[in-house]
Parts: C-alpha cells; sequence; structure tokens
C-alpha cells in the first residue's frame, strides 16, 4: 500500500517532470520545490493570480482551430499533381503559359517574353502529412501554432520569487496548449539573449521542460529589444515558424521601438506578455534627448527634421547679407523654435508615461500580476498536511524495509519541501517539522550505518554525482542541511571502500605467507 502511495504521488511525479530527479550537469535551484506549490495555486480557477494570467494562458487561435484535422490524414499525393502559378524562367517554356496571355497585343506580348513576366502553372512538392492521433501530448506538425518563449533572467527576478513565478507560468502554459503545440522555441534573457533551445519531440519537449525548472536569474539588465529581433530573426529563419505567438515573460519596464518592430513582424507573428510585478521606469533628460534622436516614432522624426532645419537657419542668419534678409530668417526660426517647443513637450509628455512599457502596445495580450504573497501561497489546506504526512510515512515504511536510491532521493526532496513549507505555514509547522523529523532520522541513520551494512547503499558513480546535486547546498531551516547528509554520505561511503581495500589486502597477504610456508611445518 505505501509503495502505491509513493508511486501515484502527485508531488514526485511533477518533481520527475521538472527534471529534479535526474539533475547531473548542475546544482539544482534554490528552493527548487517552491514550483511545485506555485503551479498547483495557478491551476486553479479562485485564486487572484491564477483568475488574471487566464487570457495568456489559452494559445491564440486554439478555440477556433478545427481538431478534425489532427484526427484524419491527409493522402499521399505525387509530385506534379499539385501547382502554383509562377513566373516563365525562359523561352521553353512558352508552350505552358496560361492560354488567356495569347489574346494580348503582340508588342505587349513580346514585352513580357523579354522580361520573363508571363504566367505558367509550375508543380510543386506536396504538403504530405503523417498519420495523426488524438492524444493530448505533445505532437508537433505544420499545421499546428508555434510558440516562442521569452523568459526574464535579470537579477530582479531572484525578488519575490519571481524567477520561480514565471517557471510556473511557463510550465502550465506548455501543458495546457500540448495538444495545439507545433514547434516550441525558448530563449532567456537578461543584459544578453540566451542560446536557443528547441522541442521538435516529445523527448524534446520533456527536455525543454526540465530546462525551464533549471533557468537562473543572471544578469543586471533587460534587453528585451534585443531578445524581440532575435526572435524575430529566429521566426524568419525557420520555415516551420511561419505563424508564431512570441511570449514573454518579465518582471522589468524595457524600451522597445514598437514601430520597428512592428514593421519587421508582419502579420504572421503576436506578442503576448506576462508582466510579474508593477515596477515603473524612471524617465530623465538623458532619456528624452535619446528618444529625440533615436525613436522612429512620427512625434521624434519631424522632431529631428525642424531641429535640422533650425541648425540650416541659423547658419543661414549668420552670413545674411541686408536687414529684409536677417528679419525674415529670424521670423522663420521663430516659427520653427515654437513647433519645436511643442513637439517637444508632447514627446517628453509621452516619454514619462509611456517609456519602458511599449512591450503593452506591442502585445495583443498583456497582463500584469501582482508578486506572489509566500505566506498566503504556503497556506495549506488541512487535506495536503494530511497527504505530505502519509506521503512521509510511507517512505518510511519502505526505507526501513529496503534503501533504494530513488526512495533515498525521494526522502531527500520530502524533506527539504517539508521545511520550506514550515517557514511560512506557522498553523501546520509542528505537524510538518515531526514528519520532517522522522525523514531526517532516518536519512542520519541510513547514511550512518554500520560498515558492514553499507554494500546496501552501493550506488554508481553516476547517481553519486544527482545525489549530490539534488542535495548539495539546500540548507533546511531549523533542519540538518541536505549538504550535510551527503557529506555523511560521502564519508561513510569512502570509509567503507577504504576498509574492504584493507580487507583484500590483508587477505592476498595472508594466502601470500602461508604459500610460502614449507611442507611438513
Amino acid at each position: 500500500m505505501s509503495r502505491a502511495l509513493i508511486e501515484s504521488s502527485a508531488f514526485f511525479k511533477q518533481m520527475e517532470e521538472f527534471g529534479f530527479f535526474d539533475t547531473v550537469e548542475e546544482h539544482l535551484p534554490d528552493e527548487f520545490t517552491m514550483i511545485y506549490e506555485i503551479a498547483r495555486i495557478l491551476d486553479s480557477t479562485e485564486h487572484g493570480i491564477a483568475q488574471a494570467l487566464a487570457p495568456v494562458m489559452v494559445l491564440s487561435g486554439s478555440n477556433d482551430r478545427d481538431h478534425s484535422l489532427d484526427l484524419h490524414p491527409i493522402p499521399q499525393v505525387a509530385d506534379a499533381e499539385e501547382y502554383e502559378a509562377d513566373l516563365i524562367r525562359s523561352v521553353t517554356e512558352l508552350q505552358r503559359i496560361y492560354p488567356y496571355q495569347h489574346l494580348l497585343p503582340e508588342p505587349v506580348f513580346l514585352q513580357r517574353v523579354a522580361e520573363r513576366s508571363l504566367w505558367m502553372p509550375r508543380p510543386r512538392v506536396p504538403k504530405n502529412y503523417r498519420y495523426q492521433s488524438d492524444s493530448d501530448r505533445f505532437a508537433p506538425d505544420d499545421r499546428k501554432q508555434k510558440v516562442y518563449v521569452l523568459f526574464d533572467t535579470s537579477s530582479s527576478m531572484r525578488q519575490h520569487y519571481r524567477i520561480h513565478l514565471a517557471r510556473a507560468i511557463t510550465y502550465l502554459f506548455l501543458q495546457r496548449n500540448q495538444r495545439e503545440l507545433g514547434t516550441i522555441f525558448f530563449r532567456t534573457f537578461d543584459l544578453t539573449v540566451g542560446e536557443l533551445r528547441s522541442a521538435r519531440d516529445v523527448p524534446g519537449y520533456d527536455q525543454l521542460i526540465s530546462d525551464v525548472m533549471h533557468v537562473r536569474a543572471l544578469g543586471n539588465g533587460t534587453a528585451l529589444q534585443r531578445a524581440l529581433e532575435q526572435a524575430i530573426d529566429d521566426i524568419s529563419h525557420e520555415s516551420m515558424l511561419s505563424d508564431t505567438q512570441i511570449l514573454v515573460i518579465t518582471d522589468g519596464v524595457a524600451h522597445v521601438d514598437v514601430d520597428a518592430l512592428r514593421a519587421r513582424m508582419g502579420s504572421s507573428i503576436t506578442v503576448n506578455t506576462v508582466k510579474i510585478g508593477h515596477s515603473r521606469m524612471h524617465v530623465d533628460a538623458k532619456i528624452i534627448e535619446d528618444q529625440v534622436y533615436h525613436s522612429s516614432s512620427e512625434d521624434a522624426m519631424r522632431l529631428r527634421a525642424l531641429l535640422d532645419q533650425r541648425h540650416q537657419l541659423e547658419s543661414s542668419l549668420r552670413v545674411a547679407s541686408g536687414n529684409m534678409r536677417s528679419e525674415s530668417i529670424k521670423s522663420q526660426l521663430g516659427l520653427v523654435e515654437r513647433q519645436i517647443s511643442s513637439l517637444m513637450d508632447r514627446l517628453s509628455a509621452h516619454v514619462e508615461t509611456s517609456y519602458g512599457l511599449e512591450i503593452q502596445q506591442l502585445s495583443s495580450v498583456y497582463v500584469e500580476i501582482d508578486d506572489i504573497s509566500a505566506r498566503e501561497m504556503f497556506s495549506l489546506p488541512e487535506e495536503q498536511v494530511a497527504e505530505l504526512e502519509q506521503l512521509a510515512e510511507a517512505l518510511l515504511h519502505e526505507l526501513r524495509t529496503e534503501h533504494l536510491i530513488e526512495d533515498i532521493k525521494r526522502a531527500a526532496i520530502l524533506y527539504d519541501h517539508l521545511y520550506l513549507l514550515m517557514e511560512y505555514n506557522t498553523v501546520d509547522a509542528p505537524r510538518l517539522e515531526h514528519v520532517a523529523r522522522e525523514l531526517e532520522s532516518m536519512l542520519d541513520q541510513i547514511l550512518n550505518r554500520p560498515a558492514n551494512d553499507a554494500a546496501s547503499l552501493s550506488i554508481s558513480e553516476m547517481e553519486r554525482m544527482q545525489v549530490r546535486h539534488m542535495l548539495e547546498g539546500s540548507v533546511s531551516s531549523g533542519g540538518m542541511s541536505l549538504a550535510r547528509l551527503l557529506h555523511m554520505f560521502w564519508i561513510r561511503f569512502q570509509r567503507w571502500l577504504a576498509t574492504k581495500r584493507q580487507d583484500r589486502l590483508f587477505f592476498k597477504m595472508l594466502h601470500r605467507r602461508i604459500n610460502k610456508r614449507p611442507v611438513g611445518r
């Protein structure tokens, strides 16, 4: 019964889905189990943040999509049975042009022959699709919606658990829209733009989820303009991303050139944005000056033209001869100055109210959510506290009889999660502490067993690396750190190896001495 409870646990299933049991190359993020609790809250429809996120969590156009396309395959079509209109490439193709063009006047016809501007039907390679299933798992093909996720990893994402919230949002968005997703692309951005990750099949999708769960806040800036330009460039070079939704998840304010980005996006790319927190950018004179000389808005371009005109008038005034000419230039100069002043005031007011928030204008769906309240997020209902207690008891029961490495990993993760919850859930802290102490005692007992029982803990080098990265650096409040538990395990394992080596050496030397004894003595 306890084994069935462990294997069916939603907590362990999600930890496995996040890739937290198989981490080898790097350590787990700080307070990594918090993502489970945040995702649990966001998955409900009652919490305020979940309600605010609802418009952006639905893939655009998914409600109007004909799901029957996924159930009925398109048959194989031989080459040259599909055609598209194309211009002729040589005079040898004249016999294949559309017949109506022979009605053109002869001079016009000959001119179009010379210009190669006559039309003909040209065979094209048909689009063939594999047989589709009605599974809700990720199964990409060219007819499905493509998604490009831009994930903010600036240092401010460390505040108020924003990085955890962003991971949970990304995870739930991808999970809820698996059926509709074609190809998924993912980049992080801070001062620089991160490497491109993609998912084109189920293993790639699972790896991408794990990569998202291990993302950390790194840089001190938010290069949103560069990230969007890179995403648009990636899309333009990827034939499978003709119709794509870019999902931006950020906590910062960063200026972007809306007009320039819209021109590059065209009609096939849409942007949706989730902004975490309510930070705003301070606008100073330098920012306003920068907008005057670099913005592509109509006001900024008109202002630059007026500044150039003022400079020319001032140069003309310095070399003007005669009072009438000077007065005329001064009159024009005064008019230009008034226009400059009016445009500068208007541009300054616009910059002060919208600078750093242009992503809101660029986005088809823009959602701004509050920072999460940790104490509210981790106030567990009674049934969940009881579920955690039962899960701990089931693990303790299994570990008393057999020391499987999978159960040791589960116990370590559950131990860490219990102490994390205790920090914020003061009401149920004594109950959580009780089961956490029992897990701690069990782990301590396992890692300090006598040397002759250490064989039950022998694991491969890869598993040792996984356990080390899983537990190292995670210190639970008020309890023994998991790093110390691992350290104790490692020391015990080394002692066991040393004892085994000494035993082998002793018996080898003893055997050698016995063999050297003279016969008959």
